[in-house]
C-alpha cells in the first residue's frame, strides 16, 4: 500500500516537473492565501537591477542572484516573480491569481491542471524551496533564462503518510528553460512556456 501511494506523489510531482517551473509548497498543514496585489507582479526597483524575491513565510529562497541591469534585470525579476507564484500555488493547491499577468494563457492552463491533479490525490507539497535563476538573455521582445530548483529542504505527502523527496521524485535539482515576450503596451513580460531540460 505505501508504495501505490509513493508512486502516486511521484506521479503528480513529475506532472508538476513536465507542468512548469518546479517549486513545491509549504509545509503540510500551513496554508497561505494567494492573492492578486499590485505586490505579485515586478515594480522596478530604485537602481533598475535585480530583487530579491526570497519568502521566508512562503518558503521559497532564492540563490546566486546575479547583478543584471535593464531588461535582462527586469526579466529575471519576472522569472522569479513566476516562481514564486508557482509555489505559492503548489502550497495551496489553487492556482495563484497573479498568473492571469504573469503567465500565458497556455501557462495558466497547465497549472490549473497541475493544481487540480494534486488537489484530487490530496498531496501536500511543502517546506522550502531553493532556486536560483542565469543564463538571462534578452532578444528584443523576446527572453530566456534557466531555473534550477532544488527540494532537499522541500516536504511530500499523502492522506497516509510522508515522504522524502528522493521518494517522491524530486531527489534531483530541476532544470527548467522560461521564455518570456514583452507587452510592450503596458511595459512587462510574460512567460510563454516553460520546459524542464533535465537536471541541474
Amino acid at each position: 500500500m505505501g508504495r501505490i501511494n509513493v508512486v502516486v506523489v511521484s506521479a503528480a510531482c513529475a506532472l508538476l516537473l513536465a507542468g512548469c517551473t518546479s517549486a513545491p509548497a509549504d509545509p503540510p498543514g500551513l496554508t497561505a492565501s494567494p492573492t492578486a496585489s499590485p505586490t505579485a507582479t515586478p515594480s522596478p526597483t530604485e537602481d533598475g537591477g535585480v530583487d530579491d524575491l526570497s519568502d521566508p513565510e512562503l518558503g521559497i529562497v532564492f540563490e546566486d542572484i546575479p547583478e543584471l541591469e535593464g531588461d535582462a534585470a527586469d526579466v529575471y525579476n519576472w522569472i522569479a516573480t513566476y516562481n514564486k507564484e508557482y509555489w505559492r500555488t503548489m502550497t495551496t493547491n489553487t492556482v495563484s491569481p497573479a498568473f492571469a499577468v504573469l503567465a500565458s494563457a497556455e501557462v495558466q492552463a497547465r497549472m490549473q491542471q497541475i493544481a487540480d491533479k494534486n488537489a484530487s490525490i490530496q498531496g501536500t507539497i511543502g517546506g522550502v524551496l531553493h532556486s536560483s535563476i542565469s543564463n538571462v538573455v534578452v532578444d528584443g521582445d523576446s527572453a530566456t533564462g534557466m531555473v534550477c530548483d532544488d527540494f532537499r529542504e522541500a516536504t511530500f505527502a499523502d492522506p497516509t503518510k510522508s515522504y522524502t523527496p528522493e521518494e517522491a521524485g524530486f531527489g534531483d535539482r530541476a532544470s527548467v528553460k522560461i521564455t518570456l515576450a514583452r507587452v510592450p503596451t503596458e511595459d512587462r513580460w510574460t512567460v510563454a512556456t516553460t520546459t524542464v531540460e533535465g537536471t541541474c
